[in-house]
This record gives C-alpha cells, structure tokens and sequence, in this order.
C-alpha cells in the first residue's frame, strides 16, 4: 500500500494574488508598517465580523499586549491551558507571572471550565483558553467564571481563525483574543498575528504598545521631518509589515473557501473512522464549528500507528505537546488527570488545501488498514 509521494501534516497555502502583491509592495515605499496594515485590519474584522482589529507581528505578542494591558505582571497568576504551543504560555512568563495549568476535557483538548474555576485564587489575574486544532472552546461557562470573578478571558484563537461558537464568530465573545497568520495557519501572511479587543480602549492602548509605545495617530509632524509626541507606558516592537499585510489580505479572499473545504474533509474523515476499532473521536458539537486546522483523534497503540502511517507515506504528528513537561514550566504536574489521558492517545491527522482527493481516499485506506 505505499504511496509514492509522502503526504504533508501541514502546507502553507498561499495565492497567486499574493505572490503579486509582494512584488507591488517591494517596489514602493511602505515596507514596514503601512497602509497596507490598515487595510488588513479592517478586512478581517469584515472578515469575522469583529470590530478593533491591531495587527501584530504574531500571535504571541498578540497575547503578551492581552496580558499587560490586562494588569498582568510580578507575583500574578495566569490560568492557562498546558494542552498548547509553548508560544501560548510564554507571554505569561514575560510579564513575570505564573501559569496555573488547568486540567483538560479528553474528548476536545481543551481547556475544563470547572477545573479553572477551582484553581482561581486571589493571585489570579487573567484566565487563557486555546481552542485545540480550531475546536471552540466551551466559551459561555469559561467567561461565566471570570465574570464571577471580575477576570479577562483571553481567546488563544492561533489555530481558529473563521471558527464559530454558538452562532458567533471566535474573536468577537471574549475581552481579547489573538489569531495567528504564520506560515501554517488557515490563512497565512508568512507571519503576523492580531488582537482583537471589544473594548475600544482596550484596542488603543494595544496601537500604541505595539510601537514602542507611540501614539502613531495622534503623534504631530514638525518641521524638523520627525514627530511631536509623548510616551506615557512601556510599548514593544510588535508591529506588523506592509509585506506580512499584502500576503494575508490576498490570502484572505480564500476563507471561504478554505472554510467549506476544510469542513468537508473533516466529515469525510469523521464517516470514515467512526467505526474503525482502536479509534476513538473527538467531541463534535451542533453549537460550533470548528476552522479544521488539523484532525485530531484519539487511538490505541499510538507508536504503531505513527510507525505505521509512515511507513506508508503519511506524516501523522501530536502538533504540540504539554507544556508542563517543559522545565521552563515548572515540570510534569500530576494534578492533570485528563491531561495525562489525553496526552497517552491523541494524535493529528494531514487536513489541508494541498490534499488531493486521492490523497484523502488514501490516508483513509490506510489508517482503515489496522496498524
């Protein structure tokens, strides 16, 4: 049964259109941020329905200006989810506060509403959820809890980017959240991010922070060719390009498409294993619509199939493992009962543009085969 060619976990996809607004680009002026920035911004917001777009240079920076605009810093904790990038849990430690991992619900990947709520102390400043491979996460309950407790959601959305959660899009339920556009997201600009913020001011602060903090909008130009103005906060280099901008407004013209897509071969999948023995699927709910960014399953004797798949020509991956392995972390927690479940099993399967049909009956053959 092997395949001539070896069958990608991921593949950029990237428009013709893209390639020639580059060029456009390169020839002009504005290489850095620009009006091309702008552009971006209020396309995805049109895009997704949002409003207060700020594009960034990539997600995690999205999620440390979430963070410090948050009141997030020494001493504080952050609830977060240890079933995520480290890119996640990083900005975390760059405002010199703890992640507190919650536990995760098996069945999706994502992160227990009633586990963060009992990890909730008085240090607790922010809670962080992930939506695994573009699954929503269960958003009414997570921001019921910080309500509760008068505490920001913020929406690691890297992976969900055009998904839905009863009804409305991801970007536009909680304080902030922060899509990725890097080279193997639904919709790529080589690299970038945004931060949506439904607080006005929210999303004020987060342009000038992202600038080293320069109010670019209200700064004054002088006879001398530079700027008046003040710096009042802390900012960063976070900022996006006119080149990053141009390849992800023409890639964006693909979302739906990619969209109906995507969601056509994740059923085909979804038919295709349902009564495959030693494979167990994720939870997939009526009240949301995941953006599909890979398929994740769960199945028994997880080396051997990986063994098996490649052997036959397939990259399989487990995409990102539990941060709390990780010594920067704090190391292996044995509070996460579900986390270790789910970490034994899980594994990712290619769901992409670049699949051709064959390709897609052949992955199916395949894993159908046994291992």
């Amino acid at each position: 049964m092997q395949n001539k060619k070896m069958i990608a976990m991921f593949a950029p996809y990237v428009s013709e259109e893209s390639i020639a607004r580059i060029e456009k680009v390169l020839r002009g002026r504005w290489i850095g941020q620009g009006p091309l920035v702008d552009e971006f911004e209020h396309t995805v917001e049109k895009a997704v329905g949002i409003t207060k777009a700020v594009a960034v240079n990539c997600s995690s920076s999205a999620l440390r200006l979430a963070l410090d605009i948050s009141g997030v810093g020494p001493g504080d904790e952050v609830i977060t989810t240890p079933m995520t990038c480290t890119m996640t849990n990083h900005p975390i430690l760059e405002q010199y506060a703890t992640p507190v991992f919650a536990d995760i619900q098996p069945e999706t990947g994502n992160i227990d509403p009633t586990d963060v709520e009992r990890r909730i102390t008085y240090r607790t400043k922010a809670i962080v959820c992930c939506h695994w491979a573009g699954y929503p996460c269960d958003l009414e309950e997570l921001n019921r809890i910080a309500n509760r407790h008068s505490l920001p959601v913020i929406e690691d959305a890297s992976e969900a980017f055009g998904a839905i959660y009863r009804g409305r899009p991801i970007g536009g339920i909680s304080r902030f959240t922060a899509f990725s556009f890097q080279a193997i997201q639904l919709i790529t600009a080589g690299e970038g991010g945004m931060l949506i913020a439904l607080d006005p001011a929210d999303a004020q602060e987060a342009r000038t922070k992202r600038w080293y903090g320069i109010d670019r909008e209200r700064r004054k130009p002088n006879i001398l060719g530079y700027y008046d103005f003040d710096v009042l906060k802390v900012g960063y280099g976070y900022h996006l390009t006119n080149i990053a901008a141009a390849i992800g407004l023409a890639n964006l013209t693909s979302l739906e498409a990619q969209q109906a897509r995507r969601q056509s071969l994740a059923l085909r999948y979804r038919e295709a294993f349902m009564d495959v023995r030693g494979i167990a699927l994720m939870r997939s709910d009526d009240d949301r619509i995941s953006s599909n960014h890979f398929f994740a399953m769960h199945v028994e004797r997880r080396d051997d199939f990986c063994r098996m798949m490649s052997d036959n020509g397939i990259q399989v991956s487990v995409v990102h493992n539990r941060n709390d392995i990780y010594t920067v972390f704090g190391g292996t927690r044995s509070d996460l009962p579900q986390l270790e479940r789910f970490s034994r099993s899980y594994i990712g399967l290619p769901l992409h543009m670049h699949l051709t049909e064959d390709d897609v009956a052949y992955i199916i053959q395949v894993v159908q085969s046994g291992w």
